[in-house]
């Protein structure tokens, strides 16, 4: 076994470090919040693990042996479970220290304006990519999500998610370029030329997703981002009320 079968691992595990190291600093006590980050991880992973599986299943993306251990569940590798965990928790941690930093909501009135647009442009996209199943399905769900958010539930805690979103957002893309490119940096920051990435921890049937990429990272990932972060966020803040 090569040090390259480490790599999905590694960016699973440098993700988490930090977070997991400050969950315990006497001013955040995050570790405290250790069950509503739980529940909402769990509830998050009864969709994206289904979700996960089926496109797994159906090709429209896999996993190169030469970058996982080799330990599948469902058909998905050990690290793919992992990643549902660390990521979460490592963007709840930051959306924690939003809050404990930011006394009241941030921009509220922008943030839910904010949200809106983009719940429409992502229902747009859906609408126009009907038969790539990626980019529909991410973007419809997203969309929808936001809309509950918005219209429905009037969540006051919006304008941290979003702030939450935005700074993450660099890490999310050098975490998610590696996945998807390895050395990502060496490709175009808008890359219309998905075909030419050479290596990569994770594949995708460019037929299902928009085929336009940031360096390497599906432009589809920031839908899905933001839906499993809105959901593991969202049943956060309801379990840490109960």
């Amino acid at each position: 076994m090569s040090k390259s079968h480490f790599l999905y691992l590694v960016v699973d595990l440098g993700c988490l470090l930090v977070p997991l190291v400050f969950s315990f600093h006497p001013a955040l006590r995050f570790d405290r919040k250790l069950k509503s980050i739980a529940i909402g991880v769990l509830v998050m992973m009864l969709l994206f693990i289904p979700w996960d599986i089926f496109f797994t299943y159906k090709g429209f993306w896999g996993f190169h042996d030469e970058f996982i251990l080799g330990p599948r569940i469902a058909g998905l590798p050990m690290e793919e479970w992992l990643f549902f965990i660390c990521i979460p928790y490592a963007c709840i941690f930051t959306y924690h220290c939003m809050k404990y930093f930011f006394s009241t909501e941030p921009l509220a009135k922008f943030f839910r304006f904010f949200s809106f647009a983009v719940a429409i442009l992502f229902l747009v996209i859906a609408a126009t990519h009907f038969g790539s199943w990626y980019t529909f399905t991410a973007h419809l769900l997203s969309g929808l999500f936001l809309l509950l958010h918005v219209f429905v539930w009037k969540s006051k805690y919006l304008g941290w998610f979003m702030l939450t979103f935005i700074l993450v957002f660099p890490l999310f893309i050098i975490s998610n370029g590696i996945l998807t490119g390895v050395e990502f940096w060496k490709y175009p920051i808008l890359n219309l030329d998905p075909h030419d990435i050479v290596q990569s921890v994770v594949w995708y049937n460019n037929d299902h997703n928009l085929g336009i990429r940031i360096f390497s990272m599906p432009l589809d990932d920031i839908a899905y981002g933001m839906l499993m972060l809105l959901l593991t966020t969202t049943v956060y803040e309801r379990s840490a009320k109960v």
